[in-house]
């Protein structure tokens, strides 16, 4: 019978890749060999169930510190890009995002090729065990002059020139030089050099959860983190903490977590060739996060469950000492998720898949008291050497520069009623020693500037534009206990106002607070109320201010002599002969105005006459506003339209919001109606205008033009011409434009009267158009029609017309 012919290659090779295999598969094929404590029996007592996506939804709830988990909100288990799977797993469980610990420790070695083993820099100690491949350089000086490189070879010998091999394999490198020495010693003043110059490379297979498994070549230097290195480092599905290094069949746990966080380690165990370093799955983990130094998820025994004292230790320990909130999260049997207060720092509470939040309560200080506010020396003091008021405002330069002096707020802590109440004193009674009073510990001394107790009654808004970058707004409990302190002074002072006040100020306190009396001030009339004596006059020249005692709701007014200076003038320009302002008495009129101007010039056209009042420029002003925000609220009603053919187009809106623009920034003439003819006005006294302060006069040269304005296509002054009809000059102006309003043209008299026009081809009717006067072709309101009560647009841009003529004619003044 033939016997079967073997192919013995075939086969070897078959085997060789089968072990290699096998080396790869080590972490799935054998788990006990890794985890050799793990609890069976822990294992048999969970019931197998199936869960869906609703199921891992419900029992992964993101939590807050310092609150229950919720269980509303949606997670996603899949990993960012830069997070791994059990890093998405527990940033689904709490609000920090947290990374794996330790795996920074090769995020070099992940980016860069692998390097070609070399010698170390350094000297070689001569304890170094020498082997086939090692390679030496050999000086050799004296009777003989000789260098070069050996290397030793399979057999361990060391062959060199004129020198016997010698058996170096196992031997240290001191032992060969002192071998060498001595087989030179037999030459005549000869010596000899060694160093080591190269190093075997040694084959050490790194498998598992590697990024760049296979075989490494290194050196006999090289130690086991070398090797995890130069294959990329460890996944972050890899364990850290029970690497396994293979050597002649016997087996050792790395440990890294000790290379990190002790200067004990195993890592650093230098290899040999034929070693094999298996990385198997990661272990059990848990997250710590909160104040603590290094929050991070951390890999921990199987078995074996960590105390809190445990967990903050490798967690490099709190942030601060102090009291502090220490919160469980760990999955049930039934696989719902329990939050837990910790309170026993030694008992076993933590294992696979517990987070462990750490919450800093608010710190509190001790022996001390705070100055704050308008101050200098804001911050804390030592309660020991600040024990009075006296003590810790020591002299002015404790204060601001613009301080509020008759009262300072102390918040006090009261245990009694759980709650903190506020004290009153006087900073200007402590300075001179007329009140002092004992801190305790955690006072609260509140200074205050002057600026902030004027702007107590305004709005916050209004608070925060008028107080300085170095004052903050009050608090409403310390704004209302000032306000219910105040005092009341008015009348001829220079800052009138409210001003909170501690018992028994006194009414010199109180003028001086406000600026001092004004000029007009009549001191032997100010009028002190109060609900302890009623009302009571008082003669400051009989009495002084110092012995006159104020307290919280008190009022004062200061009478007045002659009333308060002001600025009462008005101006006149144009065609007069000395045209400016002019100081105004009770009785002027407009025909004093003009004499007292040197009376018009030749050219002025009294009928024309322009006249601006202040209060009518402030009126329509507000008009004016008032009518954009009206449109602006119309508007924003349109576009809430719930019917598609009822919402503004974008044109519409666009021509809507230029409206608006121009109504918020038009600006205001205010003119009235006037004669300004002396002659007539000598002759008919009841027509002659009594002048207000902030009155404007302008009077206009004798034109001979009539002017065309709004839309047409050529705005221009154009030549006056007897019987002219108005629908010429709007022809000799080019007619109107697209958006023009025929129907509410209207013609403007030298006066300031108004008419309408009837412009159309087909309705037209001829009207007296004097020189010096305009023509207004308005726009039309046609676009605005979506807007609820469109018909006042035609009005809004007649008068937005008529008031650009106006303010173009007497200038920006």
């Amino acid at each position: 019978m033939q016997q079967p012919a073997y192919n013995f290659p075939k086969i070897l090779s078959l085997m060789l890749i089968t072990l290699i295999l096998s080396f790869g598969h080590a972490s799935a094929m054998d788990e006990n060999d890794f985890y050799q404590d793990t609890d069976e029996s822990a294992l048999q007592d969970i019931e197998p169930k199936r869960l869906s996506l609703a199921d891992v939804q419900e029992n992964l709830p993101r939590v807050a510190y310092n609150s229950a988990p919720t269980r509303s909100q949606k997670i996603n288990l899949a990993p960012s890009e830069k997070q791994s799977i059990i890093e998405a797993l527990y940033s689904n469980r709490i609000v920090d995002t947290l990374e794996q610990y330790g795996y920074d420790l090769f995020a070099a070695s992940m980016n860069t090729q692998s390097a070609s083993p070399a010698i170390p820099a350094g000297n070689i100690q001569d304890d170094y065990v020498l082997s086939a491949g090692d390679e030496l350089d050999i000086v050799i000086r004296g009777q003989i002059n000789s260098r070069a490189k050996y290397s030793i070879d399979n057999r361990g010998l060391l062959i060199i020139d004129n020198i016997s091999p010698i058996n170096v394999a196992g031997r240290s490198l001191k032992d060969v030089k002192e071998e060498l020495e001595n087989e030179v010693a037999t030459l005549h003043n000869t010596q000899v050099y060694v160093t080591l110059s190269n190093v075997r490379q040694i084959g050490v297979l790194v498998v598992g959860h590697t990024n760049k498994p296979g075989r490494q070549n290194l050196t006999s230097f090289n130690s086991v983190l070398d090797a995890i290195s130069q294959a990329g480092g460890i996944q972050k599905t890899g364990s850290l903490r029970n690497i396994k290094l293979i050597r002649n069949g016997k087996s050792q746990i790395i440990d890294l977590y000790q290379l990190l966080m002790s200067e004990k380690s195993n890592a650093d165990i230098l290899l040999k060739d034929g070693d094999r370093i298996i990385i198997p799955p990661i272990g059990a983990t848990m997250a710590i996060s909160g104040s603590v130094k290094r929050p991070a998820i951390y890999e921990i025994k199987k078995r074996s469950k960590l105390t809190l004292n445990d967990a903050l230790y490798i967690a490099g320990g709190t942030l601060s000492p102090g009291q502090k909130r220490y919160i469980k999260l760990e999955y049930t049997k039934n696989g719902e998720e329990a939050v837990e207060d910790i309170n026993t720092p030694n008992v076993k509470a933590f294992g696979d898949g517990s987070v462990l939040m750490v919450a800093q309560s608010e710190q509190k200080r001790a022996s001390e008291v705070t100055l704050s506010g308008h101050t200098r020396q804001a911050g804390s003091h030592d309660i020991k050497k600040s024990r009075t008021l006296s003590t810790l405002i020591t002299d002015e330069k404790v204060l601001g520069n613009d301080i509020y002096p008759l009262i300072g707020i102390i918040e006090r802590y009261d245990p009694k009623n759980i709650t903190k109440k506020l004290v009153a004193f006087s900073p200007r009674k402590v300075l001179q020693g007329e009140f002092d009073d004992k801190l305790k510990e955690g006072d609260d001394v509140k200074l205050f500037s002057m600026e902030q107790i004027r702007s107590l009654k305004k709005p916050e808004l209004l608070q925060k534009v008028a107080l300085n970058n170095s004052d903050k707004p009050l608090d409403s409990v310390t704004k209302s206990f000032l306000i219910e302190r105040a005092v009341f002074i008015r009348g001829a002072v220079r800052q009138a106002g409210s001003y909170p006040i501690t018992e028994s100020s006194t009414l010199e306190n109180l003028i001086a607070v406000a600026g001092g009396t004004a000029l007009e001030a009549n001191l032997d009339n100010v009028e002190v109320t109060s609900r302890e004596f009623g009302r009571r006059t008082i003669d400051l020249s009989a009495e002084d201010a110092r012995d006159i005692t104020i307290n919280p709701g008190d009022t004062i007014r200061v009478n007045q002599k002659f009333n308060k200076i002001t600025d009462q003038s008005v101006k006149i320009m144009g065609e007069v002969n000395n045209p400016g302002h002019y100081d105004l008495v009770a009785g002027d009129t407009l025909l004093s105005l003009i004499e007292r101007a040197g009376g018009m010039t030749e050219q002025g056209y009294p009928a024309g006459a322009l006249f601006s009042r202040a209060m009518e420029r402030k009126r329509e002003e507000r008009r004016y506003k008032a009518q954009a925000q009206d449109l602006q609220m119309k508007l924003a009603s349109s576009l809430e339209q719930a019917t598609e053919n009822k919402k503004p187009d974008p044109t519409q809106i666009k021509a809507s919001e230029s409206l608006i623009s121009e109504l918020k920034h038009a600006k205001a003439v205010g003119r009235i109606t006037v004669e300004a003819n002396p002659i007539l006005l000598k002759e008919n006294p009841a027509l002659d205008i009594l002048l207000e302060s902030g009155d404007k006069i302008f009077i206009p040269k004798r034109p001979l033009t009539v002017r065309v304005a709004g839309e047409v296509l050529s705005p221009a002054s154009l030549q006056f011409r007897q019987g002219k009809d108005p629908l010429e000059y709007i022809r000799q102006a080019g007619g109107t434009t697209y958006y023009a309003d025929k129907d509410r043209a209207f013609v403007i008299y030298p006066d300031g009267s108004a008419q309408p026009l009837k412009i159309n081809s087909w309705n037209h009717s001829a009207s007296l158009i004097p020189p010096g006067s305009t023509i207004i072709v308005p726009r039309d309101p046609k676009p605005f029609d979506f807007l609820e009560s469109a018909e006042r647009v035609s009005q809004i841009l007649a008068n937005l017309a008529i008031s650009g003529l106006y303010v173009e004619a007497i200038g920006d003044d």
